[in-house]
């Protein structure tokens, strides 16, 4: 039967047939196993939250590393029960204090911190460590993660008997953990102090302090990645550019580019810098900066840091410093 004459024709498409999934060999198709691998990461991930605020913290020392790690735990989405710090820093444990009532205590001294926490972070100078741990009564049900770059763990685990060995782990972290954006070395594996500082940004456990003292060197970058940022805002200034809005964009563009190695694989550096143009202005700077020597200075640095951090003479190089003057 037609329709009546004022009522707009209706047309019919036959929808198209859905392509079959694509199956992996063993017969489920890979949204399947996306989406599962994405449940069980978002499972794991809830379970090391309750992990990590579930117990109790204790700072035994409270300086910068120690305030950011304390900052960080105070402010993730499900905070720990107490955070109990030592009263050898009053300035920064009062500010602690003030930032987070209720939550941060500043304990009567180093053993009350003990006595109140399952998680004692051991943040003092290195020339003080072992007198400092020695003096405390630790419980074999403690944690102890020592934030001191240079105590090794056969002393860190003498020092602070009788909790077991397993049980004592070393951490380097940076002080960006406040801001959960950190990025800390630690050993010897262990899960719960890898949740923490998951927690407070990217963990990466390695197996031995052989392992650890070879990356420790990167960490000396940090203010020589600052020191570039400096010269460039001081550039972009001496073009006549306004010194708030050089430093502005200048932090901006930085914290940006380095958004594609937050989470690097094997070939991820070397994957962004063979993608840079050929001859435009990205690998125009890597060329320059490589045929000046920069990236061998980089790497002569690294290498001074790491004997320093061996106890072993630095290596003895010639170095030809780059000179920049106007051709004649």
């Amino acid at each position: 039967m037609k329709p009546p004459v004022d009522t707009p024709p209706v047309l019919y498409f036959r929808a198209p047939s859905p392509a079959p999934p694509r199956y992996l060999p063993h017969g489920r198709p890979r949204w399947m196993c996306k989406t599962a691998s994405a449940v069980l990461a978002a499972i794991a991930m809830s379970s090391a939250s309750e992990l990590v605020s579930s117990k109790t913290y204790g700072f035994v020392g409270t300086g910068t590393m120690s305030s950011a790690i304390v900052r960080g735990l105070a402010t993730l989405n499900t905070p720990p029960a107490a955070i109990l710090v030592s009263p050898r820093n009053a300035e920064k444990a009062a500010a602690l204090c003030e930032a987070f009532p209720g939550l941060v205590t500043v304990a009567a001294d180093n053993q009350a911190v003990l006595d109140g926490s399952e998680v004692i972070f051991i943040g003092v100078l290195p020339t003080i460590t072992e007198e400092t741990c020695r003096a405390l009564s630790f419980k074999p049900t403690h944690m102890v993660v020592s934030l001191v770059s240079t105590a090794p763990l056969d002393g860190l685990r003498a020092w602070c008997a009788p909790v077991p060995h397993e049980s004592v782990v070393r951490a380097i972290p940076l002080p960006p953990v406040a801001k959960h954006k950190g990025a800390t070395i630690l050993t010897p594996p262990h899960a719960l102090v890898t949740a923490i500082f998951d927690s407070l940004g990217t963990a990466i456990p390695v197996e031995t302090e052989t392992m650890m003292r070879k990356m420790l060197p990167v960490t000396g970058l940090m203010g020589q990645f600052y020191a570039m940022q400096r010269a460039t805002q001081a550039w972009v200034v001496g073009q006549g550019v306004p010194a708030e809005d050089a430093a502005k964009y200048v932090g901006a563009i930085f914290h940006c580019i380095t958004y594609d190695t937050a989470e690097a694989g094997v070939e991820t550096f070397d994957h962004l810098v063979k993608e840079q143009t050929p001859g435009g202005i990205n690998e125009q700077v890597v060329r320059e900066l490589t045929e000046a020597g920069a990236y061998t200075a980089l790497s002569d640095s690294l290498d001074g840091i790491l004997a320093r951090v061996e106890g072993r003479p630095a290596p003895q190089k010639r170095k030809r410093p780059y000179q920049s003057d106007d051709a004649a």
